[in-house]
């Protein structure tokens, strides 16, 4: 055959984006011009979401995360501007902030779980921007937007994003801080968190007692990574516990007992479950 006439081959990637475009802008034209005679004022809203969706479908389709990163994205931005913009008047700018930015927390979350179909490597990475974005709109449609408060949502989810994914792809280096960070937002929240008075040693002693708690799952959650146990971590916390006490004791001293007996009862409990999963010989 004449190379000239040779059929060409078919560059099936290029082909996929051109229909995927196509039907976008196709969408957004029909959507644009519905709205021109409709005069809803929310329809065009529902471009980006749309967007977002095709993208999505698109990419578990044909089994591309770079059409599924950008998909969730637009998605979470798309519906939570929607409903922000979509709310009664008299919602005030913080409230619809705080959708915006919690829809656009689920769209990162949409990536993650949309990755367990379409790669082999679970996009956990969008675990920790979508809890960033979700603990600041759940600390501003659920709090009074105080810094203790933004510690504890910031913090912990931050710390629960990171303990997952170091558990599923086994990665002791995620594990840590997730351990860390997981007891650092409550021990801020329950050291200041309170509106009553209390003293500067006995808040700084609730912070340094939820870190040694912290460093104990840290021991906890190794038998995942390792075929032992790691036991170091239990130095660092134990040197926590023993500070903390003293700063609470030292801080407030009538309640110090009830304080001690509760921290030690959380200790007791996750001395239990190490001892259950040691007994059940759990390894990676």
């Amino acid at each position: 055959m004449d190379p000239i006439t040779r059929p060409q081959p078919i560059n099936l990637p290029a082909r996929k984006t051109r229909s995927v475009v196509g039907i976008a802008l196709i969408t957004i034209g029909l959507v644009v011009l519905l709205d021109r005679y409709l005069k809803t004022g929310w329809l065009a809203l529902l471009i980006l979401p749309g967007l977002g969706f095709l993208l999505l479908v698109g990419g578990i389709r044909y089994r591309r995360m770079n059409w599924v990163v950008p998909g969730g994205i637009l998605s979470g931005i798309g519906l939570g501007g929607f409903f922000a913009l979509s709310v009664i008047l008299g919602s005030s700018m913080q409230y619809r902030i705080g959708i915006l930015l919690l829809f656009f927390a689920i769209g990162w979350g949409i990536i993650t779980l949309t990755s367990t179909q379409v790669s082999i490597r679970v996009a956990w990475w969008a675990l920790i921007p979508a809890s960033v974005t979700g603990s600041v709109g759940a600390t501003l449609l659920f709090s009074p937007t105080r810094p203790v408060d933004f510690g504890l949502y910031l913090f912990t989810s931050l710390g629960l994003a990171f303990l997952g994914w170091g558990i599923a792809d086994h990665l002791l280096g995620l594990i840590i801080p997730g351990c860390l960070l997981s007891t650092l937002g409550p021990g801020l929240y329950l050291a200041w968190g309170s509106t009553q008075e209390v003293n500067g040693l006995a808040q700084v002693g609730i912070l340094v007692v939820s870190l040694g708690l912290g460093w104990g799952l840290i021991t906890l959650f190794s038998r995942l990574h390792n075929e032992r146990f790691l036991w170091w971590p239990l130095i660092p916390g134990g040197v926590c516990a023993m500070v903390g006490w003293g700063l609470y004791i030292g801080g407030n001293p009538d309640n110090a007992v009830s304080f001690i007996g509760n921290t030690g009862s959380i200790g007791l409990i996750i001395f239990g479950i190490y001892l259950l999963l040691w007994r059940k010989g759990i390894q990676h």
